[in-house]
């Protein structure tokens, strides 16, 4: 009986601790991205995830193949003004007509937890935009080194592995 009680209180310290999240560092040289979303109401968010794409793909575009960190930073400070041109022509292509903000420096992300990994909350340096009072949910992620690109429908395992290997590319 002894022994039962012993294996059963193993077995729930083993399932405790393979469920316990695992934190991950993003790269101190990292640049991310992040939409935010005026509402939650539905009409909000599916705005949000559109200037979501055009976003990535704007930034994206105009990064292309470079791998330097300062580089990266200079290229988004002189096409601040063409990335929100660029926003506000597909706004009015999409006829959304929320009002919206841009920054790029260093802005407060809460903490997030995807796939049973913690992404720790702090002020990091990101390109954000903002619709109405962003008071909606957010998507968010990392630029450089390349995060975005990693295909979220793979299984918790696989993600976390994509995660870990490029992370360490960049560290």
């Amino acid at each position: 009986m002894k022994k039962l009680a012993i294996m059963i209180i193993l077995a729930g310290i083993v399932v405790i601790v393979s469920n316990s999240n695992e934190y991950v560092e993003i790269p101190a040289s990292s640049i991310r991205m992040r939409v935010i979303a005026g509402s939650n109401s539905e009409e909000d968010q599916s705005q949000k995830k559109l200037i979501k794409s055009w976003l990535e793909e704007k930034l994206y575009e105009l990064i292309a193949g470079e791998k330097d960190e300062e580089k990266i930073d200079d290229i988004i400070k002189e096409n601040k003004e063409e990335i929100d041109n660029s926003i506000k022509s597909k706004m009015a292509e999409a006829k959304i007509n929320s009002s919206y903000s841009s920054n790029f420096g260093y802005n407060y992300f809460p903490e997030k937890e995807f796939k049973g990994l913690v992404y720790k909350a702090g002020n990091y340096k990101s390109f954000v935009v903002t619709l109405d009072q962003g008071k909606g949910d957010n998507w968010w992620c990392v630029l450089y080194p390349p995060l975005c690109l990693i295909d979220e429908d793979k299984d918790d395992y696989e993600y976390h592995f994509l995660i870990k290997d490029a992370l360490n590319k960049y560290n």
